[in-house]
C-alpha cells in the first residue's frame, strides 16, 4: 500500500527536525549529569594511588630531584669553571708625527682623525683536583641515597595509614550490613509475633511482644552507628584519593577478610631489617656521605694546582696608520696581541679555618658512628614489639572466629526450639541473635586489627612482601 504525503512534509520535517535532536540531547545529558563516577580499587591499588596523590610525597620527590640536579651541578662546575669572554668595539683617535722639545720625532694622538676599533680578550682557568671532585660526587651521591632512604622509611609507615583507610571502610560496609541484617530479622520477628498475637495464639503473650520490640533501641542506635561510621570512611578514602565531589570511591573487595600477607618469623625480619631496614641505610649513606666530606676538608690543607691560560688582541683603524693597517699584527699605543699559558698553584695559609671545618666534619661522622653502634638493636627491640602484638592480634582472631562458629550453632538451635514452641522460646532466640550479632561485630573488629598489625609490622622492620 502507498501512502501519500503531504506536500510540504519534507519541508516540515527538515525544519523541526533538528531542533528536536538538539532537545532531545540537552534531556539526555541532564539526566545522566548527575551520575558519579565511581573509582573501585583493590588493596595495593588503593594505597599505590593515595602515595602519588600524597601532597607530601611529590614534595620528597622533589627533593630527591634537586639532590640529582645538585650532583649534575658538581660535575659542570668541575669542567672549566673560570672560562670568560669579552669583547668591546668604538671609535679610538689616530696618530700623528709630532716634533717635541728635544727635537725628536714623535707619534701623538691625533683627535681629528677618529676611525673604529675592535678588541677582545678570552680568559680560562681549569683545576687539577680531581680527587677532591671524586671525593665530592661521591658525598653528594650518599646524601642522595640517604634522602632516599629517609622518604621510603616515611613511605612505609604512611601506608600503614592508608591500609587503615581501606580495612576501615570494609569494616564500616560490615557494621552497615549487621545494623541492617539485625533490623531486618527483628522486624521479621516482632511482625510474626505480633500477627499471632492478633490472631489469639495463646502461646504468644502481650509481654512477649513487648520485650521484644524493647530490644528495637538497641538495633536503632547500631544502624545509626554504621551508618555514620560508613560515611566518614567514604570521607576518608575520598579525601586520600583526591577525588573530587563528582566522583566516589568502592572498594574492590567485597568483604573484609584477615590479610593473606606470608609473615615471615621474627629471626627472619630481624635479619631483613639489619640488610635492607630504610634507617639501616639511611644511616650507612649519612657515614659515608660524612666520611666523604671528611677527606674533602683534609685534602683541603693540600695545594691546588691548575691551568690558565688568557689572550687579548685590539685592531683600530684611523687617520696615519695606512703602513700599520697593512700588518694586523702590528703593535702601537692601541694595536695590541698578547697571551699567557702555564700551570699554577694555590695554597690556603689560613689553617685554623681549615682545621674548624675539619673538626666539624669529623665530630659529625663520629656521633653518626655513635648512632649506628646502637640503632641495629633498637629497630630490633621494636620489631619484636610490634611482633608481640601480631601474635596477640592473630589469637584474638582465632579465637573470634571460634566464637563465632559457637554463636551460629547457638541461633541455629534457638531458630529451631522457636519452630516447636514460640511462645517460651521467643526470648531464648531474640537472646541468641543478639549474641550472634554482638560476635560477628568482634569477630569483624578481630579480622581489622590483626591486618592493621600486619601492616605495623612489616613498617616497622621495612619488609615488603
Amino acid at each position: 500500500m502507498k501512502i501519500n504525503c503531504p506536500p510540504n512534509w519534507k519541508k516540515f520535517s527538515s525544519f523541526y527536525l533538528v531542533p528536536l535532536i538538539l532537545i532531545f540531547a540537552f534531556l539526555f545529558s541532564l539526566a545522566f549529569a548527575d551520575e558519579s563516577e565511581v573509582v573501585r580499587l583493590g588493596r595495593d591499588e588503593f594505597v599505590k594511588t593515595a602515595l602519588k596523590k600524597e601532597p607530601r610525597y611529590k614534595e620528597s620527590q622533589m627533593v630527591l630531584i634537586a639532590k640529582e640536579d645538585r650532583i649534575g651541578a658538581i660535575k659542570a662546575a668541575a669542567l672549566l669553571p673560570k672560562f670568560e669572554f669579552s669583547m668591546l668595539s668604538g671609535g679610538v683617535p689616530g696618530l700623528r708625527k709630532s716634533i717635541d722639545s728635544e727635537g725628536e720625532t714623535v707619534r701623538v694622538w691625533d683627535f681629528r682623525e677618529m676611525g673604529p676599533f675592535y678588541g677582545m680578550n678570552i680568559q680560562a682557568a681549569q683545576p687539577l683536583n680531581y680527587g677532591q671532585l671524586q671525593l665530592g660526587l661521591k658525598a653528594a651521591r650518599a646524601d642522595l641515597q640517604q634522602k632516599k632512604m629517609e622518604l621510603e622509611g616515611k613511605e612505609h609507615f604512611k601506608k600503614v595509614e592508608f591500609l587503615s583507610y581501606y580495612y576501615g571502610y570494609l569494616l564500616a560496609i560490615e557494621m552497615d550490613k549487621l545494623a541492617q541484617d539485625g533490623y531486618n530479622q527483628m522486624r521479621k520477628a516482632a511482625d510474626k509475633m505480633e500477627e499471632a498475637f492478633d490472631d489469639g495464639d495463646e502461646s504468644v503473650s502481650q509481654m512477649d511482644l513487648l520485650e521484644l520490640k524493647a530490644g528495637f533501641f538497641e538495633i536503632d542506635k547500631a544502624v545509626l552507628d554504621a551508618k555514620a561510621g560508613l560515611k566518614k570512611a567514604r570521607l576518608a578514602t575520598k579525601f586520600a584519593l583526591s577525588l573530587p565531589d563528582s566522583s566516589s570511591f568502592e572498594p574492590a573487595d567485597s568483604v573484609l577478610a584477615a590479610s593473606s600477607d606470608f609473615v615471615p618469623s621474627l629471626d627472619s625480619l630481624k635479619n631483613w631489617a639489619n640488610v635492607y631496614h630504610p634507617d639501616i641505610r639511611r644511616l650507612a649513606a649519612g657515614l659515608e656521605a660524612m666520611s666523604m666530606q671528611m677527606e674533602l676538608a683534609a685534602a683541603k690543607f693540600a695545594p691546588e694546582f691548575f691551568i690558565m691560560g688568557e689572550f687579548e688582541y685590539a685592531k683600530s683603524w684611523s687617520g696615519d696608520r695606512t703602513s700599520l693597517s697593512k700588518n694586523t699584527f702590528a703593535p702601537d699605543p692601541v694595536n695590541k696581541i698578547s697571551g699567557a699559558f702555564g700551570i699554577g698553584l694555590r695554597y690556603r695559609l689560613n689553617f685554623w679555618n681549615q682545621w674548624e671545618q675539619y673538626k666539624s666534619v669529623r665530630t659529625d661522622y663520629r656521633i653518626l658512628r655513635q648512632t649506628e653502634s646502637y640503632a641495629n638493636k633498637g629497630i630490633e627491640l621494636q620489631i619484636e614489639e610490634k611482633y608481640e602484638d601480631f601474635q596477640v592480634a592473630k589469637n584474638k582472631l582465632e579465637s573470634a572466629r571460634s566464637a563465632l562458629r559457637a554463636t551460629e550453632g547457638m541461633l541455629k538451635g534457638a531458630g529451631l526450639q522457636y519452630e516447636i514452641n514460640p511462645s517460651k522460646t521467643s526470648g531464648l532466640l531474640a537472646s541468641a541473635y543478639r549474641r550472634n550479632l554482638l560476635m560477628k561485630k568482634d569477630y569483624y573488629f578481630a579480622v581489622y586489627e590483626y591486618n592493621m598489625a600486619v601492616a605495623r609490622l612489616f613498617a616497622q622492620a621495612g619488609y615488603s612482601n
